[in-house]
């Protein structure tokens, strides 16, 4: 039984080999679909684990440099076919036929090759030098393959965020339109095609959980708090209240205005600059984020119950 190794840069190829592996290892338990393609065509990967109707989606990397939000989730998919001990034997045995959970675990392949393995595999390598200022280092990239930050791509507040570029950059340059590239449409699509309960966004600086956005405060505090409180909790981050003039265009923001259903963005690592996460820093982060999992399953098990 292979055992899955944290302690790596961790690439879109070693996402492909270790899915393609829990598949055909687990065919009764893991559902692997490919859900779209990214600009240079690679495969955005979706995991299914569990039968139960309450669904929670997890994903991560939407931006390049974030890759180890993908380390993270798909650490989370082994342990929860392998692993033994508290809490993923209780979610293993006891709770996967009450709760499913999707997990899209590099919404950007694209950019965090880039990231990772600068431009040599890529077409358009001229334009992305320039976009990068000239610089052919590309380890604090952000953006996706034509220079969009993917999580300033949801529609919701799309024309009024502040701070975007006007033309395509290593990060925070919103594109042209909302919806415009092909990572975005394909997690949109995904989530609009299911009734998902609770949705994780995995970001990678602050040690922070952003929870409510522009909710009003009766929805955000009946149905939303306690949810947040408990995974501030088990994490030790900090919950964030949106600012005056939130900036909007993230999944988080759509996902909550759209649907009015628990949906958090999750800062994993101390604020290290515009650099990925180092390695070093992985211990602590899986530590802090264990039992994240758990806290929500058990929160829609309890909620399911009590109705």
């Amino acid at each position: 039984m292979m055992k899955f190794n944290p302690d790596r840069t961790y690439s879109f190829e070693c996402l492909k080999d270790d899915l393609s592996y829990l598949a055909t290892q687990y065919v009764n338990e893991v559902r692997l679909e490919t859900i779209g393609y990214s600009v240079a065509k690679r495969e955005i990967l979706a995991v299914k684990i569990g039968t139960g109707e309450k669904i929670i989606l997890c994903h991560g990397a939407h931006h390049a440099r974030e890759w180890m939000t993908t380390t993270l989730l798909v650490d989370f998919i082994f342990r929860i076919l392998q692993d033994n001990s508290w809490p993923w034997l209780t979610i293993r045995k006891d709770w996967l036929k009450l709760v499913s959970f999707w997990f899209i675990p590099m919404v950007n392949p694209d950019g965090v090759t880039l990231a990772q393995e600068g431009l040599n595999s890529f077409d358009n390598a001229e334009t992305l030098l320039k976009w990068n200022k000239g610089s052919t280092d590309f380890t604090g990239w952000k953006a996706n393959n034509r220079g969009v930050d993917l999580n300033r791509q949801y529609p919701t507040d799309w024309k009024s965020i502040d701070g975007s570029p006007s033309t395509p950059s290593s990060s925070h340059f919103k594109g042209y339109k909302p919806l415009s590239e092909p990572e975005v449409q394909a997690v949109y699509h995904f989530v609009k095609k299911r009734n998902i309960d609770v949705a994780i966004a995995y970001h990678s600086s602050g040690e922070e959980i952003f929870w409510r956005y522009r909710l009003n405060e009766e929805i955000a505090e009946k149905q939303l708090r306690p949810l947040a409180e408990a995974l501030a909790d088990t994490t030790g981050y900090r919950l964030i209240n949106p600012s005056d003039n939130p900036s909007g265009g993230g999944f988080t923001d759509w996902f909550l205005t759209t649907y009015k259903k628990p949906s958090f963005t999750i800062e994993i690592a101390p604020s290290v600059g515009p650099q990925p996460v180092p390695l070093h820093l992985y211990k602590q982060i899986f530590q802090a984020n264990e039992l994240v999992l758990y806290t929500i399953a058990e929160h829609l098990i309890r909620k399911r119950m009590d109705n």
